[in-house]
């Protein structure tokens, strides 16, 4: 019964939630980001900042999803390398289950002593959107939640 509970919880109370990794490169150069959204969350979000329905697992559209998605964290993916605005390359996105994943690059990251990520992604769907992230400088491991409103998180290595 405990497990029926449970379940029926989580079924009437779904939870909104990204996970963004962020690693250095071996060669210290860069900066690889990979961000797990559930990929519904995605659709609905893409559909509310575009006016566009989106289905990520349709093969047939990837290019077009693509530069939505490039758009989307355009908007809504911001950092701050030291201090100074950066622009993320976006490399593209893959679904996984339930998961979306999504890849950029920061390139010429050499000597990074503070990082701060503006992270807005789902804030206009879910107001109950939570953004974590896992980072990884200087061998240095950091983790940080974001809940919405709040979209600043900073790191200082």
């Amino acid at each position: 019964m405990l497990f029926l509970n449970i379940l029926l919880f989580f079924w009437t109370h779904p939870f909104y939630v990204s996970v963004t990794t962020i690693d250095q490169s071996r060669d210290k150069q860069s900066l690889e980001i990979s961000s797990r959204i559930f990929f519904d969350d995605l659709e609905v979000a893409l559909k509310t900042e575009f006016g566009k329905n989106v289905d990520l697992k349709n093969a047939a559209q990837n290019t077009a999803n693509s530069e939505l998605i490039k758009k989307y964290f355009e908007n809504n993916f911001l950092i701050k390398v030291n201090g100074k605005p950066v622009k993320a390359d976006y490399l593209g996105f893959s679904i996984e289950g339930e998961a979306a994943w999504c890849y950029l690059e920061l390139k010429n990251t050499a000597n990074i002593n503070k990082l701060e990520i503006a992270n807005s992604i789902l804030y206009k769907s879910f107001k109950e959107q939570i953004n974590i992230f896992h980072v990884n400088i200087n061998g240095k491991k950091k983790s940080s939640k974001l809940h919405n409103p709040d979209a600043l998180a900073k790191f200082e290595f």
